[in-house]
């Protein structure tokens, strides 16, 4: 019931800006005498209809917005003869016509977040989750649990931040390498005081990323909300909607805690204990009694970064490099490049062989003692993590493994993988097939120089050592904002809000044109319903504050100078302001159906990309 309570709210949500957007032209339009012919509440077949005027008003079942008909557009168009014709006003005026419908979606953003603000706003908790592995928050010393209470870009001062959101959108939208001043507030032992440290640490991108980021997850509750069907927890037969509470008898209270405490555990049987329909119970898990699938390959050792005046950008080393050898190592791990370069010592060299575009390049590196987090140590200046990026191309194989029994080689390059002979885009795609049956042989077809060779992978059962919550998502932890009782306070709240989202989504799109952003961090109509629909859970003020965030979306969206959308309007309108002619209806049309195919392009990529998000 709950649920068709949220998708009722989401409807008229999405009615109402669209709506309110419709009303923006119609209301303007009347304004300057322009004929609209018709003005539709809702879409669909007519339920009611009525003549007031020029105009002729309806009523429709389906409440997603509505639509505006205004007479002859264009002089060589239907109704151009009629004297309130829209092209025989100025252009001034055409310009406020066509942009009404962005300022209402603007005005409607406030009053969303005005009255969120009234009613009251959860937020996600500024609050450390889980660390990325060798992430740069990692590597200088943020810890899961810790209370973000202020962040600074660049040498700019420190501002306090209200959510985890904060954070992220200060984060992804500057550029790569930036430097960030993080204040955190870290939880001390019962009858201790908190400890604040703060520490500065720079932003990178890894291979695949969609954007900018520091490594530091959102911070989650114990509630499952997804699981793959590979993870240790599926197995052991926990389901989506458990609430675990505690591990081995230590009560938790959000993920971290959880895997913390698994790692703390000794190695095999441990006890969970979890909610599950309301009914608190027991689940004991004997990870030997669990299988894992090993293919016995891994993604080849990329450069993520190389830093500035470091021996290794003195010697030519590029981000994206590929390392097939260091010293007499091929196809090393990360940490089995510096492993040669700690045995080489501070003024020795290392001699690197690197595949970049396809070629092989060869280096000599000298080494220098350079600072790392545990004081000066021999090193080159890279940051290396698994290559997951297009090509997909294997770099490590386990002697006797699976993908070393299987024929596969380091340096070969996935074609295809699965049954299906899907095409992998990056490591996750050919892990999503590998993975699509447990256990199942996988047909693999690989490039090696110039011969293409298909073989069959099968995977190892083995069991595992410890029971862990690898594979694993659950809710965000949400916090509430101060609730605002005024009003007038409320509205300048409201305003505020609304101005700062039109210039997150405004440096978004910068970011997305410098490919500072990948299109993957976009989302499209099943995510804003995905989204919904768990954000309607944290109530209806959260809920408001979420469409306030989409109207500006909207608004923003709608007023990009390109057709179909009102801002390809107002651009032929200042177009013909300035040739003092209108532009040919023909050259109008044509630009109008290749706007409307790039849209349709545009909304299909961004549901696949949902949709495979979903599974």
């Amino acid at each position: 019931m709950s649920t068709i309570l949220y998708i009722i709210e989401i409807a008229v949500a999405i009615g109402l800006l669209i709506l309110v957007h419709e009303l923006g032209h119609f209301l303007t339009a009347k304004w300057f005498g322009v004929r609209v012919r018709k003005f539709a509440m809702g879409m669909g077949p007519v339920l009611l209809k009525w003549q007031r005027g020029d105009t002729e008003y309806s009523l429709r079942p389906i409440p997603i917005g509505g639509f505006v008909d205004l007479a002859g557009e264009h002089p060589e168009a239907e109704g151009a003869d009629d004297p309130k014709a829209l092209w025989r006003r100025p252009a001034w005026q055409r310009i406020v016509i066509f942009s009404a419908g962005v300022v209402m979606n603007a005005l409607a953003a406030i009053v969303f977040f005005s009255v969120a603000f009234l009613i009251g706003v959860n937020v996600i908790a500024p609050t450390a989750g889980l660390i990325e592995l060798d992430s740069p928050a990692q590597i200088v010393g943020i810890e899961a649990g810790d209370h973000i209470r202020e962040v600074g870009v660049g040498d700019e001062d420190p501002r306090p931040i209200d959510s985890f959101e904060d954070l992220f959108v200060a984060v992804s939208l500057n550029d790569v390498d930036t430097e960030f001043t993080v204040e955190i507030e870290r939880p001390a032992a019962e009858g201790d005081e908190p400890v604040r440290k703060t520490f500065r640490v720079k932003s990178v991108r890894p291979e695949g990323a969609p954007g900018p980021m520091l490594g530091i997850n959102v911070p989650q509750n114990t509630v499952i909300r997804k699981m793959l069907t590979i993870s240790p927890a599926y197995k052991a037969g926990l389901k989506v909607g458990d609430r675990i509470l505690a591990v081995g008898g230590k009560p938790v209270a959000q993920l971290y805690q959880a895997v913390e405490a698994l790692e703390q555990a000794p190695a095999g049987p441990v006890v969970l204990t979890i909610e599950r329909e309301g009914r608190e119970q027991d689940l004991r898990i004997d990870p030997a009694q669990l299988k894992e699938y090993r293919y016995g390959l891994a993604p080849p050792t990329g450069v993520q970064k190389v830093l500035p005046d470091s021996p290794a950008e003195k010697a030519g080393i590029r981000k994206g490099d590929r390392v097939v050898q260091a010293g007499e190592a091929r196809w090393p791990t990360p940490s089995e490049v510096s492993e040669v370069v700690q045995a080489a010592g501070a003024g020795g060299s290392v001699d690197l062989v690197l595949e970049r575009g396809g070629e092989r390049v060869e280096v000599t590196c000298q080494i220098a003692m350079m600072a790392a987090e545990e004081g000066q140590k021999p090193m080159i200046g890279l940051a290396m993590a698994g290559a997951a990026g297009d090509p997909v191309q294997i770099g490590q194989v386990e002697a006797g493994g699976a993908a070393d029994r299987a024929g596969l080689r380091p340096g070969d390059i996935l074609l295809s993988v699965g049954p299906d002979g899907k095409m992998p885009g990056d490591w996750n795609d050919a892990i999503a097939e590998l993975v699509r049956e447990p256990g199942a042989p996988v047909a693999v077809t690989v490039e090696r120089g110039s011969q293409v060779v298909k073989t069959t992978l099968a995977p190892d059962a083995v069991p595992y050592e410890r029971f862990t919550l690898d594979g694993i998502g659950c809710k965000p932890v949400y916090v509430a904002l101060p609730r605002i009782y005024n009003p007038l306070t409320a509205a300048g709240e409201g305003l505020k809000r609304t101005r700062l989202w039109f210039g997150r989504i405004y440096a978004t799109i910068s970011q997305m044109v410098r490919g500072q952003l990948s299109s993957q961090a976009v989302g499209g109509p099943v995510l804003i319903v995905q989204a919904s629909l768990e954000i309607a859970e944290q109530g209806l003020g959260t809920l408001m504050a979420f469409w306030g965030m989409l109207a500006v979306s909207l608004a923003v969206l709608n007023f990009l100078p390109l057709p179909p959308f009102d801002g390809g309007h107002v651009l032929f309108a200042i177009i013909s302001k300035i040739k003092g002619s209108h532009v040919s209806l023909k050259v109008q049309t044509a630009f109008w159906a290749a706007g409307w195919v790039m849209v349709g392009l545009l909304i299909l990529l961004v549901m696949w990309q949902d949709i495979n998000r979903l599974l």
